[in-house]
């Protein structure tokens, strides 16, 4: 009877012991993925019928590929190298973020109001409307 009342008692204090612990070994907090970076020009597209038609972002043949520099400071800049002699254009701006709209308002005026489909490490897909259609943009970061 001694035995096992102690193999019952072993057995509770296992068994509570083990359902204690965590199954994580990592406590540290997941850090959310920053919009702030540089980003490269990567597939495009629109949405016709609630349905996506991406393609490739057609780069200029022999050319730096255009790519979207997100600084902390909310400083936003597009390099653009599509022009015949690669020269580079750069447009500048302003950007913000709340929650998953992300916007971005260039010195020219422009204004584009984007929605964060998608934000990892190393993606960041936008959809945006621009003359009426909706645009699909997906970046990489460098």
């Amino acid at each position: 009877m001694f035995k096992l009342k102690s193999l019952s008692l072993l057995a509770t204090v296992v068994f509570v012991g083990l359902s204690s612990c965590s199954s994580s070994s990592d406590s540290s907090p997941e850090v959310a993925p920053q919009v702030e970076g540089t980003w490269q020009f990567t597939k495009e597209g629109t949405i016709v019928n609630n349905q996506e038609i991406i393609n490739d972002y057609e780069h200029t043949a022999g050319c730096t590929k255009d790519y979207l520099e997100i600084f902390a400071a909310n400083i936003i800049k597009d390099h653009y190298f599509d022009n015949p002699n690669c020269q580079e254009t750069i447009d500048t701006g302003a950007w913000t973020k709340n929650n998953n709209a992300l916007t971005f308002v260039y010195q020219n005026g422009t204004t584009v109001n984007a929605e964060i489909m998608q934000l990892t490490n190393t993606t960041m897909k936008l959809k945006f409307v621009l003359s009426g259609t909706t645009n699909l943009l997906i970046l990489t970061r460098l």
